[in-house]
């Protein structure tokens, strides 16, 4: 029997089984396709069909929501950093959720976090009465973190796992983006609005998180971006310490994420209420990486954990104390592990120029320098130094140096005697000489130790308290930023008391200007 003959008994063999609608070539011939209301369909161009084509990826037959745009919604659009950063107003922003995933979201909280509203517990790595750090918490010169305690010791986060992820909408400037991500984010911020029972906890929202749920938000983005951290202004009443410290950062030249003012509505299914003003903080993996170095496809780590002090004997700890935020599949923290390995190389005493040399391969010491520095100017003492966690560190590509990118500052400039000042972790993180750190930090202590190291950081001390850091300019944006944010604080506290919260951040200031000027002068 011929062939063609066979195919055509073929053919109607299969005629009554609704088969027909198939070509001979197998290319599609039937391009109708049934689109729910208010919704767009993308499909492969039927045109462009052959016999040897690759089955039409998924994301191309996409039902998308009827309000998606490429501006607004896709992914092959630049970030739009000044609609979601802009410089000069407080954006509004409406996160709705559905009352029983808010119910488990509360939940979740209760068996990481204890009971909701049950008053401040102050103790090791937890805020004290009011918010306020306890006296002798951790750091070097409180009660676990410095000398005498383990390797590598000082606080990080109060749990290891993060809150769970739920589902949202969220609403903004008219647009809508459906089936987002939103979870709890934060350290001491987020136990402490948590123990005083109010909704205004810090958040974090992804915009793609349950693609694998719902086809129709596949790589979703909000103007660009994937993930959005949105700060609640723990232990900062001026709402002013996270940005300045991001553009201090940025003037420097150092990688500093973007930020911006949101007043953040909820509805939990009683109503959209406002939880008042939040900063929105560029996240690292996300944007902030391929923004500043234009590539994102090296290793991002995360610190947070023992080995993020890099302290001898932490070793064996690195892969749990560096999260991969990328090339997960990668079983290799090498980078790491060879920076911890020259650290603590014999070489450092023995030969301190051939030390210098490896350990500029590997690592960026200007840059973390130049942070060291502001950070000592600024009291940022929740970082490196008295606690182990508020940093990540990205391996150029262009270079193969690990580099320092500084995160989470809203316990900065603080003053003597608070925050930062005798305080959680301030005697040994915030001093100007940084005497009293010791070996438990090896990146600051033997870096300091090392006369040509030590020289670099003196000078960039004097750089940036006669650059960046100037008093003038800095209250003058104080009192700019304060008069715009201002109307959404005095909900929160009155216009005498933020007032003076800001004087109070102005003097500070100037205070350490002063005290660098005078370090610098004795040396």
């Amino acid at each position: 029997m011929k062939r063609t003959t066979l195919f055509a008994m073929l053919i109607a063999l299969l005629l009554p089984y609704g088969l027909a609608a198939c070509s001979t070539s197998g290319a599609a011939t039937d391009t109708n396709v049934d689109t729910a209301p208010g919704q767009q369909t993308t499909t492969a161009d039927p045109e462009a069909a052959t016999d040897d084509a690759s089955p039409t990826p998924a994301s191309e037959s996409i039902t998308r929501p009827d309000n998606w745009t490429e501006e607004t919604h896709g992914n092959d659009t630049d970030p739009n950093f000044g609609i979601v950063f802009p410089d000069n107003q407080v954006n509004q922003i409406t996160i709705t959720i559905d009352p029983e995933d808010w119910a488990a979201m509360l939940a979740d909280m209760t068996e990481l976090y204890g009971e909701r509203g049950a008053g401040e517990q102050a103790g090791p790595g937890r805020p004290g009465e009011n918010g306020q750090p306890p006296e002798g918490g951790p750091g070097p010169g409180g009660g676990f973190g410095g000398q005498g305690g383990p390797p590598g010791g000082g606080g990080g986060d109060f749990t290891s796992e993060n809150p769970m992820w739920v589902e949202s909408t969220i609403t903004f400037d008219e647009n809508t983006w459906t089936h987002v991500g939103v979870r709890f984010k934060g350290n001491s911020s987020l136990m402490s609005a948590w123990r005083n029972g109010t909704d205004k906890l810090p958040l974090k929202l992804d915009f793609d998180q349950f693609e694998s749920e719902y086809a129709e938000i596949e790589n979703q983005r909000f103007y660009g971006f994937k993930q959005l951290s949105l700060a609640n202004g723990f232990g900062d009443s001026t709402y002013l310490r996270e940005a300045m410290t991001y553009d201090l950062l940025e003037e420097a030249g150092l990688v500093a994420a973007n930020t911006a003012y949101y007043e953040v509505y909820l509805d939990y299914g009683e109503g959209p209420v406002s939880l008042g003003l939040y900063t929105m903080i560029e996240v690292i993996d996300d944007t902030v990486v391929e923004r500043a170095f234009g590539d994102d496809s090296s290793n991002i780590y995360e610190a947070d954990g023992q080995a993020a002090s890099l302290a001898e004997g932490t070793y064996t700890q690195i892969e749990t104390s560096f999260q991969k935020e990328n090339n997960e599949d990668e079983a290799n923290w090498g980078d790491v592990q060879a920076l911890y390995e020259v650290l603590h190389s014999d070489e450092r005493t023995t030969d301190p120029e051939a030390w210098r040399a490896k350990l500029e391969a590997i690592f960026d010491v200007n840059s973390f320098l130049k942070w060291l520095a502001i950070s000592a100017i600024i009291q940022h003492w929740d970082t490196y130094g008295g606690m182990n966690h508020n940093y990540y560190l990205y391996n150029n590509p262009d270079t193969g140096q690990l580099t320092w990118i500084s995160w989470d500052h809203n316990l900065v400039m603080q003053g003597e005697g608070g925050m930062g000042g005798g305080g959680r972790g301030g005697r040994g993180s915030s001093t100007l000489d940084k005497s009293d750190v010791g070996e438990d930090w090896p990146l600051i202590r033997y870096l300091l130790d090392d006369p040509t190291y030590y020289q670099q950081y003196l000078n960039y001390l004097d750089e940036s308290v006669n650059g960046v850091f100037n008093p003038d300019t800095l209250a003058e944006k104080y009192q700019q930023q304060a008069a715009m944010l201002e109307p959404y604080v005095v909900t929160e506290t009155s216009a005498e008391s933020y007032e003076q919260a800001v004087q109070n951040l102005i003097d500070i200031t100037y205070d350490r200007a002063e005290a660098v000027a005078k370090f610098l002068a004795g040396q």
